[in-house]
């Protein structure tokens, strides 16, 4: 009995293998660019859908946040949020497809891991194009903003800042520069007017040694300018005559 030889169909087979496999393939990767790219247009990659975007620009912190159905853009000023000083947020949603939003937006400024912080629920004024809302930090820190808003579900994204220490009063300082000023100019008329004051003696080598003082003789005393002088003997003796 003679085999049937099956080569040739397993020839036949090969081509459409490959075929498949290079099409299942290119939609794979298809399939994961596709992906990606609507996950970076979504700000979804790694966890990041709800985080709100912040860069330094001019003298202004920017916001900006978008997915697939709306986008926010803001600003805070000033761009260093500082203790005890009033921190303005601004922050515009825009719809891409639909009505316009309307509002209302609700602004939450917190201490990061803090649970309460100071919350706002704004509408937009008449002829605005921003919610506005105005805090004032009272810690240093990281902190973070909260906007809310509910367009087609509830959506709360957050923005990350930092608040630094209060800058110390600008007359403050003009007046440590005037008290030193001033402190310079009496110094320097003080030693100007001044005389200078005698160098103080040595305590060894300027001292002077004490003569005491001879007391008044009997004779002294007794004699008058009218008396008149006594002859007294010379104590010296006289000189004997030479010899030749």
């Amino acid at each position: 009995m003679v085999g049937v030889s099956t080569n040739h169909l397993r020839r036949r087979t090969l081509p459409r293998q490959s075929s498949l496999r290079a099409l299942w393939t290119l939609a794979l990767c298809a399939s994961l660019l596709a992906g990606r790219t609507a996950g970076a247009d979504d700000h979804s990659l790694f966890g990041q859908a709800d985080r709100i975007r912040v860069e330094r620009r001019n003298d202004v912190l920017e916001l900006a946040w978008s997915d697939t159905e709306e986008r926010l853009q803001g600003s805070l000023h000033p761009d260093t949020p500082r203790e005890g000083v009033p921190l303005r947020v601004r922050v515009h949603v825009g719809s891409f497809a639909g009505e316009d939003f309307e509002g209302p937006v609700t602004l939450t400024l917190r201490e990061v891991g803090a649970t309460h912080g100071q919350t706002a629920t704004v509408t937009r004024a008449k002829g605005e194009v921003n919610w506005v809302a105005e805090f004032t930090p009272e810690k240093t820190g990281p902190h973070q903003l909260d906007v809310s808003f509910r367009t087609t579900r509830l959506k709360v994204l957050h923005a990350d800042i930092d608040v630094v220490d209060r800058p110390i009063p600008r007359f403050f300082l003009w007046a440590i520069v005037g008290l030193a000023a001033t402190l310079a100019l009496a110094y320097g008329i003080r030693s100007v007017v001044r005389k200078e004051a005698p160098a103080a003696p040595h305590p060894i080598l300027d001292e002077e040694p004490t003569v005491p003082q001879a007391a008044p003789s009997a004779l002294t005393e007794d004699t008058s300018p009218n008396s008149a002088p006594t002859d007294t003997p010379s104590s010296t003796p006289p000189e004997k005559p030479s010899t030749l």
